[in-house]
């Protein structure tokens, strides 16, 4: 309407044209590209002199290169079907679309309240002059709309997802909780009941309490050396292991001969590039970044002050060269704060949503989040190119595992939901309530790690078979 105001009809009103910022608790619309906009003193029935836009959002006087201000009317109507029903009203190739928006009336929607069709209808209305003659008309009649009413969206009962209950037991106990899992390589550790016959799984790392453990084929062995503090995140290569906690970054050739590499004076959020470069630490309490060079025979701690006002909620590495502060605030959400390995502020990154619990994906910056506001919304994040996917699920993850095959959500109470690599449904399983970390150790099988201080304090590790629940999948 403000566009139209000053004489200007955009031509390509479409979701990519639509900027989002979230600023005090809500999100901000601004209309963006401009490229192909035409002035109304132009006379609305000249024809342009090519034909541009997109074809899913135009209206069927722009295929025949003519425009009005109701062509913008058009589009808003389409991005608001879209928006309420999940899909495009028409569909197919631009030929196919053409005729679609020329002939096809709007598909009936039974989920949409009668004043919601009403507004729709009439925004794509065929003919211009049965459309509203301005966009603060159809703002108008959306205004008299009770969002708040519980009949104001009638949502499509979506395909119940089939939990399948897990049947099995243990395969093994254990006295503290497990809090971290990782894969760890045949070639680091061999139990001392390992046979020469190759394991059909690979050996697993378990952080348990503050012990390290392996699970191999079906022995456990938990080593006597006892860590300082909790583990906060274990990183493995060929030849080395690094656990770091909130006091101390720990090194060795296996887990039974973990040494101290470095020690913090005061307890910090701790992370380790990919390849064990270097590893940077914030802490709470003075405010500072420090950065230590693990690759040279000197470390020399390189440290940054940071503004005492932020709250830093989680430290990554977002590849061998560059880490990232996440900053929440309550105006603009969650920002990625972004230095080098060598302690050089960059510049700062606002998402324009606040999340937590980002998790690295197998490909290199790719993340998985969890939106605080909306805890059973899963943020896909991906940083080159920038781009945010959002996935809703059916329940609040506090779990996210990259599978080779698609992803895996689970909550604390054991329910897990598989979506594959286009996030649809795969399945779910009904788990071992009580999970405090899971992983995979094959393509087929999970480690599910529980912990029931109500019963006596026990915890336990579960093996599960993905074969034997009946998913949609092939492995």
């Amino acid at each position: 309407a403000c566009a139209h105001r000053q004489g200007i009809i955009h031509c390509d009103i479409k979701p990519e044209n639509i900027l989002l910022v979230y600023r005090d608790g809500r999100w901000r619309a601004k209309i963006s590209d401009f490229g192909i906009a035409k002035l109304t003193q132009e006379e609305a029935s000249r024809k342009s002199s090519g034909q541009t836009g997109s074809p899913a959002y135009m209206a069927p006087e722009r295929f025949y290169r003519q425009y009005s201000p109701s062509v913008d009317v058009y589009a808003v109507g389409i991005m608001l079907f879209e928006l309420l029903v999940g899909k495009r009203p028409f569909t197919g190739t631009p030929t196919v679309l053409q005729s679609a928006h020329l002939n096809q009336p709007v598909p009936e929607v039974e989920q949409l309240i009668d004043p919601l069709k009403k507004i729709i209808t009439k925004a794509l209305e065929k003919l211009p002059a049965r459309r509203y003659p301005t966009a603060a008309e159809m703002l108008s009649d959306l205004r008299q709309l009770d969002p708040l009413s519980p009949d104001f969206l009638r949502p499509l009962n979506p395909v119940p997802i089939d939990y399948r209950p897990y049947t099995g037991n243990p395969c093994h106990r254990v006295t503290q909780a497990v809090r971290h899992l990782q894969e760890l390589s045949p070639p680091r550790y061999t139990s001392p009941s390992a046979t020469t016959v190759s394991p059909p799984v690979s050996p697993t790392l378990l952080a348990c309490g503050l012990q390290l453990a392996v699970l191999q084929q079906q022995s456990l062995t938990v080593f006597q050396q006892v860590l300082d503090s909790p583990v906060q995140g274990l990183s493995i290569s060929k030849t080395k292991l690094i656990v770091s906690t909130t006091h101390t970054v720990w090194g060795g050739s296996n887990p039974g001969d973990m040494a101290p590499l470095i020690r913090w004076p005061t307890s910090a959020q701790v992370v380790v590039s990919p390849h064990q470069r270097w590893v940077a630490a914030v802490s709470s309490e003075t405010k500072q970044l420090t950065v230590v060079q693990l690759s040279r025979s000197t470390q020399t701690p390189v440290r940054r002050p940071l503004p005492p006002d932020i709250d830093i909620h989680q430290v990554l590495a977002l590849d061998n060269n560059h880490l990232a502060l996440v900053v929440n605030t309550e105006q603009s959400g969650s920002q990625l704060m972004l230095w080098n390995r060598r302690g050089l502020y960059l510049t700062v990154l606002g998402l324009g949503i606040t999340l937590r619990q980002l998790t690295p994906m197998q490909r290199p910056h790719q993340w998985m989040a969890i939106d605080v506001h909306a805890p059973q919304t899963v943020i896909f994040l991906t940083l080159k190119p920038f781009r945010m996917t959002r996935i809703v699920l059916d329940i609040c993850p506090d779990f996210i595992v990259d599978l080779p095959w698609g992803y895996l959500f689970s909550n604390a109470e054991g329910r897990m939901l598989l979506l594959d690599r286009d996030f649809s449904p795969i399945g779910g399983i009904q788990g071992p309530a009580g999970v405090t970390a899971l992983t995979s150790i094959n393509s087929h099988e999970l480690l599910v790690a529980t912990w029931q201080p109500c019963s006596a304090g026990l915890g336990a590790l579960h093996r599960l078979d993905l074969l034997a629940f009946d998913l949609d999948i092939i492995f």
